[in-house]
């Protein structure tokens, strides 16, 4: 009985110690010093507190048996049982894991912290809330000096990316290469975004140049999901989203369209109108006096629906590892008749036959189906006063009364259908053998086919078939078929403790091979099975076969010594068969050096700095970005009537050939720092770069007494220098509660060193205007607008007489005389650059329990774009719809907008170039991961649920559907495809 009591009374006594509350102090350090902002929490309870300036703490209402966690990023997170202490003094340790994250770089990996070129890695998490198969988009505003612009808004487009600018003048000349999976890819929209475990971009030669002549332009690596050794797991992605239009303008509505035609066909001396009955037709009187009008938008275009839905399988062991996946994705187009389907399959698999063979296998498959409007649809600039359907809702051809042949264009969208479709396969077989334990060898293959075939039918009752024709079908089919073979050897010989070595050699040989056939016909049986149906004529018929292929020889050698001081050198040799027989060859070496000065003893006690490292890099990179037969004579099909019959033949090409064609290199120096700051609260880089591009593959129009009319040739120099910086900031780092700013900034510009050499009769250098339209001149930007500078809207009282437009009116557009000679003409044109002068991004992650909050502001500084619908002579004669302004009257003057008027206005082009500035909200997401134990039964591991708004808010003064595009098409024949607003609503699962 005793000894019961005596157990009791310890018990009691043992529970009264360990329930006794108390204060518990201490300090928490690195190996630098004390820790500020180091989270101490109570394991299990919201009790916390958090370091002070000296890294020491207080925090009450602690028991014996309570155990406290020290959290801080960038360190391990440790635990400590308090037990009877009353004074917890911890050192922690830094989190090597993520100091020594691992980045893909060219022909490897390499720890981030031994990364000496330019590379910048994109958060992909991030990037793929974006709901789109574009994923180009997904990296705007993710890395500094990586410009994203918006190529095509429809479903299936893309967009276009230059990296540091543009350092070519040839057509195509400054895409970047694309290696996915170590792999050369043509189009960056062949990865379904679910795929993608990793992207990097490397942006400066030291980096880029052991991609020698694909390289010039900046290199993106994409590596996808592979298998994991452990558990097998099931993931799915699935979203929804809607799409709707956005814009910043106004069209003219029906009455104010009117109110506008009479404003221009006002009497400009006597200020009368004129009568209804001059200036509309019988049938426009009609649609006025019934109010009878047409809002083309509202008509045209639809909100739209998006659907993905994405389904992999990841399991591994020792030996084994398989990763595969499957993504359906599915884009309605806010235009009628467009769409896009894309089913994609992927298999990645890893095995390892013995101790020293492993083998690697990937295959992706590919449908996809694009679907677009045909015909043009003109809703920016279409007329309201119209009538599209009938009185009993049909369509109607011609719209614009019955003595208007002008067809509606809603009937030739419904008489008419663009078809694309896409078979891709590709297959990347790899062996990697181990020599030896530091020496390896790779043998990587690759055969990609993507089959393209197009139709593009037009009815019977389309307006094309007007004179007769019943029906018109073009058949068109594009087979691209690349062959790639890598050897890669790679040596890290172990030196010493002090020393480390990486010698890396490849030999590679690629083919690309296009053949392209077309087939015109007319006379169709029927319209019910389109183009697929059977024609009685052929109209045309075009074959096209074309083939590049480059041989490769690279070598790199990395050194470190202390892990301190680091040097790389990089060197290849590439032979392109698109050059001329002497200059096939081309040879691009690359030299950078690298500076941990944070590892320095003198730097030991200097608490603040946690990174420092300095990088500078100096190398050259090539471009071979022509057609492979540009330095060849071709011949271009012309047949020939003789006599009862049409017999082939042939003339030469317009293109005079040059034997003497070869590369265009770009030399790039680069200088950068990488830093870490005050216990990692601050961690970013900045960079300085400057490229230089000589022999630049230049078109240049010749004259027509030669017998040819263009020829390419190596002439000139363009420069690009830039800046670059980034900066993370972890503002709250609790359990809890965390928020970090992110902020990406660059800018860029480019100039004419030098062109031809050629000087007009005063000495001065001649200006080139290539093919595209742009105007080289020596000391301005390739891209820019050749116009005499707008300078606002005459007024009453100005000295029109002497200002170099002797016959303008008060309400007219005024440029500026510059020479001063009393007249305008291309003297007066001044170089207006179209780049902006910076472009960045400031992304917010907060995180609250089980809740996290993306915000992403995209920014675009000092871009001008020259806007057609403005520029247009027919709107401000009241003839067609457009943008709608407050245009000058004289009642109600303005300094902004011309007065309209019958004749077409002088020099409406310069008043159109616009600042196409903009500032974007273009991505908030708020997603909440559901806590496990409340789906553990179901056999989930994890699941979230989030609602994604993408371009919900744009400010810009660009009157456009998005300040990258132009209300019109490039081919100005219909409206431009408007990007649009979407809100999305997602779920991930994990099995």
């Amino acid at each position: 009985m005793r000894y019961g009591i005596l157990t009791l009374v310890v018990l009691l006594c043992t529970a009264y110690g360990y329930s006794q509350r108390k204060t518990v102090t201490g300090t928490v350090s690195d190996n630098m010093g004390p820790m500020p902002g180091v989270n101490v929490l109570v394991k299990g309870t919201t009790n916390g507190v958090v370091t002070n300036f000296d890294g020491e703490f207080t925090i009450d209402d602690v028991s014996n048996s309570d155990t406290l966690v020290f959290s801080y990023v960038g360190f391990l997170t440790q635990e400590v049982p308090v037990g009877t202490q009353e004074q917890i003094d911890i050192v922690l340790q830094e989190d090597t894991q993520a100091l020594d994250e691992v980045v893909v770089v060219g022909y490897g990996t390499q720890k981030k912290s031994n990364v000496i070129g330019s590379v910048a890695s994109v958060e992909v998490e991030e990037a793929t809330n974006v709901p789109t198969t574009n994923v180009s988009e997904m990296l705007r505003g993710r890395a500094a000096g990586v410009q994203v612009n918006l190529g095509d808004a429809r479903p299936g487009g893309t967009s276009n990316i230059v990296i540091r600018g543009n350092v070519s003048v040839a057509p195509g000349g400054n895409s970047p290469l694309i290696i996915v999976d170590g792999l050369p890819f043509d189009n960056l929209n062949d990865v379904a975004p679910d795929d993608i475990a990793n992207i990097e971009i490397l942006k400066d030669a030291s980096s880029t140049a052991i991609y020698g002549s694909r390289a010039s332009n900046g290199v993106i690596l994409v590596t996808t999901k592979r298998g994991k050794e452990g558990k097998a797991t099931i993931d799915y992605h699935g979203f929804t989203t809607v799409q709707s239009l956005t814009k910043n303008f106004n069209q003219y509505t029906g009455q104010q369209f009117i109110d506008l035609r009479r404003e221009a066909n006002r009497n400009r001396f006597t200020g009368d109108y004129l009568s209804d009955e001059n200036i509309f037709s019988p049938f426009e009187l009609e649609a006025i006096e019934n109010q009878n009008f047409v809002d083309w938008e509202d008509l045209v275009l639809q909100d739209a629906i998006i659907q993905s839905h994405s389904l992999s399988f990841s399991a591994g062991s020792e030996k084994t590892k398989v990763f595969s996946s499957v993504n359906y994705f599915s884009q309605e187009g806010i235009i009628p008749n467009s769409g896009f389907d894309r089913g994609t399959f992927k298999l990645n698999i890893e095995q390892k036959l013995s101790d020293k063979l492993m083998f690697r296998g990937i295959i992706n498959y590919q449908n996809a189906k694009q679907d677009r409007e045909t015909g043009g649809i003109n809703f920016t600039t279409i007329t309201p006063l119209a009538q599209p359907y009938t009185a009993d809702g049909d369509l109607q051809k011609f719209y614009l009364g019955p003595s208007n042949t002008a067809v509606n264009p809603l009937w030739d969208q419904r008489e008419s259908v663009d078809e694309t479709k896409i078979n891709l396969t590709d297959v990347n077989l790899s062996l990697i053998y181990d020599i030896a334990p530091n020496l390896s060898y790779t043998l990587k293959t690759f055969l990609r086919n993507r089959n393209t075939n197009q139709g593009v039918y037009r009815s019977s009752l389309h307006s094309a078939g007007d004179e007769g024709i019943d029906g018109i079908g073009v058949l068109s089919n594009t087979l691209f078929k690349q062959v790639l073979v890598e050897n890669i050897l790679n040596y890290t010989p172990q030196i010493s403790d002090d020393h480390s070595l990486d010698l890396t050699a490849v030999q590679a040989f690629d083919e690309q091979r296009t053949e392209y056939t077309q087939l015109d016909k007319s006379g169709f049986t029927n319209d019910a099975l389109k183009f697929n149906g059977d024609a009685t004529e052929l109209l045309n018929n075009i074959r096209n076969v074309s083939q590049r292929r480059l041989l490769s020889f690279l070598g790199r050698v990395r050194y470190g010594y202390l892990d301190r001081y680091l040097l790389e050198a990089t060197a290849r040799a590439d032979g392109a068969s698109v050059f001329a027989e002497n200059n096939k060859w081309g040879f691009f070496p690359a030299v950078s050096l690298a500076w941990k000065m944070h590892m320095e003893p003198f730097m030991e006690n200097v608490d603040a700095i946690n990174e420092m490292k300095f990088r500078v890099s100096y190398g050259a990179t090539g471009n071979q970005g022509i057609n492979p037969l540009e330095s060849l004579g071709v011949a271009d099909n012309l047949p020939y009537v003789f006599g009862d019959e049409t017999v082939a033949g042939a003339t030469a090409s317009s293109r005079l050939p040059n034997p003497n064609l070869k590369w265009e290199t770009t030399t790039t120096l680069n200088a950068g720092v990488d830093f870490r700051l005050f216990n990692n609260f601050f961690q970013g880089t900045f960079e300085y770069y400057k490229a230089n591009t000589t022999d630049l593959l230049l078109d240049r129009s010749i004259a027509g007494t030669t017998g040819f009319n263009v020829i390419r040739f190596n002439s000139g120099e363009l420069q690009n220098q830039g800046i670059e910086a980034s900066l993370t900031s972890n503002i709250i780092r609790k359990d809890d509660f965390s928020w970090s700013l992110g902020l990406v900034f660059s800018r860029n510009r480019n100039k004419v060193i030098s062109l031809t050499g050629e000087t007009d009769d005063q000495g001065n250098p001649i200006d080139i205007t290539d093919t595209s339209g742009r105007r080289l001149s020596i000391g301005q930007s390739i891209n820019n607008i050749w116009l005499p500078k707008y300078d606002g809207i005459y007024q009453e009282g100005d000295d029109i007489a002497g200002s170099g437009n002797p016959l303008a009116q008060p309400g007219d557009v005024r440029v500026i005389d510059q020479d001063g000679n009393g007249q305008i003409d291309d003297r007066d044109n001044v170089f207006t650059n179209t780049d902006p002068d910076w472009y960045g991004s400031i992304t917010n992650t907060i995180t609250y329990k089980n809740f996290d909050l993306f915000a992403d502001i995209y920014i675009v500084q000092g871009a001008t774009r020259l806007n057609p619908v403005l520029a247009n002579g027919e709107l401000w004669k009241g003839a067609i719809n457009g943008i709608r302004t407050k245009y000058y009257t004289p009642e109600y003057p303005s300094t902004e907008y011309p007065r309209p008027k019958p004749d077409t206005h002088l020099h409406l082009f310069p008043f159109a170039v616009r600042d196409a500035s903009y500032l974007r909200l273009r991505t908030l997401t708020l997603g909440y991961n559901i806590p496990k134990d409340a789906f553990s039964k179901l056999g989930l591991q994890r699941a979230k649920v989030y609602v994604t708004g993408t371009n919900l808010f744009t400010f810009t003064d660009f009157r456009s559907y998005s300040p990258e595009q132009t209300p019109l098409a490039n081919d100005q024949n219909g409206s431009a495809f408007p990007e649009t607003r979407n809100i999305t609503l997602g779920v991930k699962l994990g099995f």
